[in-house]
């Protein structure tokens, strides 16, 4: 089982390696730039250099980054989606250099101009951002389900399987967001609402393009579509649920990576992640 959690890169981009490391990851998700700025992180080649070599000594493997939360790929405003574009870019080559499996990236509100809309900005963004002329790595860009609140585009996977479709790139894949789905309206609390998801994301984009799982339970009940992540099976989807997920035959070679609050905190220690990894059967 590959599970990790979202790691801070303060002190050093390879001092991410470290924390995942002392928690019992094998795994993990990084930013590799300023979360909530448009201005991109340089990393210099000593800095690179150390984080592969941490990473490869660390035997560890799946590990992704995580886009900046700014992204619109669906806005009306051609400015903001430039923006979008041009960070994905660097993000997408920053994670090609540090060795990375891809880049998690939310998509965007069309912002009341329709879904269709919204669908035809995100695809040309996209097939921009992909582009051979534009990026040089061939790191895929991973596109992450929504909660479904307002008007963001991808809150469900026949949504992302357009897009996919659209694109048609090798290049483009998805992450799975558990609390997402289930506050969306997803019973994967249940047995026969996981069997349905998993369904449903083997018709519309294909198990193949399922490339990282974010193992997040929810503070907010089913078809909420409120975005808040809860510790594993301390929330509405709850333990039993998260344990069935973990041991999914189709899912069991995918990376699970959490981005919950004790975690984020540092509440959570090495106990924790153990502890999850013993229900993996």
């Amino acid at each position: 089982m590959k599970i990790g959690i979202h790691v801070s890169t303060s002190g050093g981009i390879d001092q991410a390696v470290d924390r995942a490391a002392e928690l019992g990851c094998n795994t993990f998700q990084i930013f590799v730039s300023n979360p909530r700025g448009w201005k991109p992180t340089v990393l210099d080649e000593s800095g690179i250099q150390l984080f592969k070599d941490k990473y490869q000594a660390a035997e560890m493997t799946g590990a992704v980054s995580h886009s900046i939360y700014l992204i619109n790929l669906a806005s009306p405003k051609e400015y903001l989606r430039k923006l979008s574009i041009d960070s994905l870019v660097t993000s997408l080559e920053n994670t090609g250099r540090l060795g990375l499996s891809g880049l998690v990236t939310h998509i965007g509100s069309h912002q009341g101009d329709g879904l269709e809309m919204g669908l035809d900005r995100v695809c040309e963004a996209i097939e921009k951002i992909l582009d051979g002329n534009t990026v040089t790595t061939t790191t895929p860009l991973l596109l992450e389900n929504t909660a479904g609140a307002g008007n963001l585009v991808g809150k469900n996977f026949a949504e992302l399987g357009e897009i996919l479709k659209r694109v048609n790139s090798k290049h483009l894949g998805v992450c799975l967001d558990t609390a997402h789905a289930f506050e969306y309206g997803y019973e994967i609390h249940t047995k026969e609402g996981l069997e349905k998801l998993i369904k449903e994301i083997d018709q519309t984009i294909g198990l193949d393009k399922l490339q990282v799982i974010h193992l997040n339970d929810s503070m907010t009940d089913l078809s909420s579509n409120r975005d808040r992540h809860e510790d594993f099976g301390e929330g509405f989807i709850g333990k039993e649920a998260m344990i069935r997920i973990i041991n999914y035959p189709a899912l069991k070679n995918i990376p699970f990576i959490m981005e919950t609050p004790k975690l984020k905190s540092g509440e959570a220690g090495k106990e924790f992640i153990d502890e999850i990894k013993s229900y993996a059967k």
